[in-house]
């Protein structure tokens, strides 16, 4: 049987696409009828009220009081959120509506969503039970009202909060199907909740049984024997700790006799035994002897009975002794192979959980939204609680092998992440092996803040340039190829003006303008992290308010991140140059080359870096959270010093590329490098600022073009 559900139910709004409302399956009971002694009816022709078929009280009673129990209990607890959960699913609206409707939850009830996970895991490791109570409230909550397959008309989840499970009784018919719950506390009113009010998460639950069996059932008689033989180790201890001793006064032949003032021999002895310090000693005479009288030895060795029983409860919670906290003589690689178990049990009880979780939880919640109904079964639409690996050498191989799967195309990116337990990534920029050329179009999104985004994909542009047999490089050159054929009007090469030699009327080859342009116009790190930095402070300072500390940092690291990735640039654009010579890098000393570029390139972003920062003390209060009409203030003052990035970025890269000209000319030896323009555009200051090196000049870094912002000029053999 299905349920239609009707589409005159108000959808509430909650920020998330409406769909039209579809066929969700009913639900069915189970047929066969259960047999566990107190369930049925009492004399009375309605159902009784019954209790878990085991004492949970007593349980939490046991735990409380009995120290292995206690740490027991502690450390399963620990290890299953050790490396915490998340939602996983592949469509990431979905998500984010979870994760939306939880926030909501935790302001509603002001009770923190990890605090209640928390509290759940606890309650199902003391008892092997937890039970949640829905408060519904459309008022309180981002869900719509909606229709459960029995016909009921339900309001919208508001908030979860814990019964205790020690005072739940329960009404079930002859089927096992609950009919209603009961929360009974000694001195107050019963209080009843409905089946659907109340969600019940258990582990080890047999079939026909209301709760899951508690690990403590079957070891707490182990605990009783193993505390009473400790309590009669106590009295032996007690008394067998002192030496009794025997002491004899008087022989056969000289007994002990009365004294003459009327005293016995044995009481005068006695006396002195009293009075005797405790670090006194005796000297007698032949009738007198002392002797040390000794305990009998127990006829079955105490410690090996304690080991027993202490083995057996140990067992019976699923840890071991190191895990107890009784390392013992255990070596490192023993340790890990007796924590198995436990880590083993742990993973089974997290997917047990996780399981319902989703059944009971996500499901509803899922139904609440406007979302389809008729989806929530589609497997790209589901989500599920996914706790982390806790194993920590495990997850490592788990990583690398879905890592390997995934470069092996073995799986999707948006599998990756799922197995990763991570939501997947939104935006545009990976390359695919059907079009390389979506390497030139800048990341989106997620994708523009990976180490592809930020890193990768400037070092495949550089190599472009540098090695032009790359497929990437014949991605581009196909490009520009259409694009010079645009240009020049058909199938004909844009350029018909024939050199007079190999190299024109120049000395030397002209440079590809285009390929330079390509290299540091392409990308402007300095320039690009800071109208990013810009746009993410004045955002902050509007929606939250930031301090002037927190701006400081945010700067600094920015910076630190757009100064390595103009290095990296410089240090490429260098080797351009020096290749273009037809030298190779092994030929120079690379690392004083690059230790040269990195600081020219620091020592201008952090001047640039320490002018921002001093504006922004200079006009604002340091005290003060800068807020709402502030952002604007803060915007003027980056906006004032943003033409000095791409001076920077042109200049860096522009000087570097020289640099490694000269320094390939040099190796091939030359008369006289001139800096001539790689423009056709006039240009006054290079006109009349000129430079030139003659072969015996130690050519000087930072002389090296551009000799003015957004200079263009290069470094060429006039003689």
């Amino acid at each position: 049987m299905v349920k239609i559900q009707s589409e005159q139910l108000p959808n509430k709004n909650n920020g998330f696409p409406i769909d039209k409302a579809s066929i969700t399956p009913g639900q069915v009971s189970l047929p066969a009828k259960a047999y566990t002694t107190n369930i049925g009816r009492g004399r009375a022709p309605t159902l009784r009220w019954e209790p878990p078929e085991w004492d949970l009280v007593e349980t939490g009673r046991i735990i409380d009081t009995e120290s292995y129990a206690r740490r027991a209990h502690k450390v399963k607890k620990n290890l299953f959120l050790k490396e915490g959960y998340s939602f996983s699913g592949s469509d990431i609206n979905r998500i984010r509506y979870i994760k939306k409707r939880f926030q909501q939850m935790e302001y509603a009830t002001k009770y923190p969503f990890p605090m209640l996970m928390a509290d759940t895991v606890a309650s199902l490791i003391r008892t092997f039970n937890c039970f949640w109570i829905k408060v519904r409230k459309t008022s309180a909550s981002g869900g719509k009202v909606r229709i459960n397959p029995d016909g009921k008309k339900l309001q919208p989840v508001a908030g979860y909060f814990i019964l205790p499970a020690e005072t739940v009784r329960f009404k079930r018919d002859e089927f096992g199907k609950l009919v209603k719950y009961q929360q009974e506390v000694y001195g107050k009113v019963q209080q009843e909740f409905r089946p659907e009010d109340i969600i019940h998460f258990h582990l080890e639950k047999r079939p026909g049984f209301s709760v899951g069996t508690p690990d403590l059932v079957s070891i707490k008689d182990d605990i009783r024997a193993l505390r009473r033989i400790e309590e009669n180790v106590e009295m032996l201890l007690q008394q067998h700790l002192f030496p009794l001793f025997h002491y004899q006064v008087g022989t056969e032949d000289a007994p002990a006799a009365p004294l003459p003032d009327g005293t016995t021999e044995i009481g005068v002895v006695m006396a002195n035994i009293a009075s005797m310090p405790s670090d006194g000693c005796w000297v007698t005479p032949e009738r007198h002897k002392i002797t040390p009288l000794q305990g009998s030895a127990p006829p079955i060795p105490v410690e090996k009975v304690i080991e027993h029983f202490k083995q057996r409860i140990f067992t019976g919670f699923g840890v071991s002794s190191v895990d107890m906290g009784e390392g013992g003589t255990a070596s490192r690689s023993t340790a890990q192979t007796m924590s198995r178990n436990l880590i083993d049990d742990t993973k089974a009880s997290q997917k047990e959980f996780g399981s319902q979780f989703y059944a009971f939880v996500l499901q509803e919640l899922l139904q609440e939204s406007t979302f389809s109904d008729g989806t929530i079964f589609n497997e790209e639409f589901k989500v599920t609680l996914k706790f982390h690996e806790i194993d920590f050498e495990a997850r490592q191989a788990k990583e690398n092998h879905y890592m390997d799967l995934f470069l092996k195309n073995g799986i999707t990116h948006t599998e990756l992440r799922q197995e990763l337990g991570r939501e997947p990534f939104q935006g545009t920029g990976w390359p695919t092996s059907k079009n390389r050329s979506e390497m030139f179009t800048a990341a989106a999104g997620d994708w523009a803040n990976t180490n592809y985004g930020l890193i990768e994909r400037d070092k495949a542009l550089i190599q472009a340039v540098d090695e032009p047999v790359t497929p990437v490089a014949q991605a581009e050159s196909k490009s520009r190829a259409k694009q010079n054929t645009k240009s020049a009007g058909g199938g004909s090469v844009a350029n018909k003006n024939q050199p007079a030699n190999q190299h024109g009327k120049r000395a030397s080859a002209k440079t590809n303008k285009d390929a330079l342009d390509f290299i540091y116009k392409q990308q402007a790190p300095l320039s690009t992290i800071y109208k990013s930095i810009r746009a993410d402070l004045v955002n902050n300072i509007r929606m939250n308010g930031v301090s002037v500390s927190n701006i400081i940092l945010s700067v600094n690291m920015a910076f630190s991140e757009a100064r390595d990735r103009l290095v990296n640039l410089a240090k490429q654009s260098y080797r351009a140059g020096l290749r273009e010579t037809g030298r190779m890098i092994y030929e120079v000393q690379l690392d004083k080359i690059d230790a040269k570029i990195q600081d020219h390139v620091e020592k201008y972003t952090y001047k640039l870096r320490d002018q921002l920062i001093e504006n922004i003390e200079k006009h604002t209060i340091k005290q003060k959270l800068l807020k709402l009409e502030d952002a604007i203030f803060v915007g003027l003052i980056f906006d004032a010093l943003e033409h000095r990035t791409n001076m920077i970025d042109d200049s860096e890269i522009m000087r570097a590329y020289n640099y490694g000209l000269c320094s390939g000319y040099k190796l091939n030896g030359f008369e006289e490098l001139t800096s001539v323009r790689n423009s056709d555009e006039p240009c006054s200051i290079c006109d009349q600022g000129t430079l030139k090196y003659k072969s015996n000049n130690a050519i000087i870094y930072e002389e090296l073009p551009p000799l003015h912002p957004h200079c263009t000029c290069i470094m060429r053999i006039t003689k």
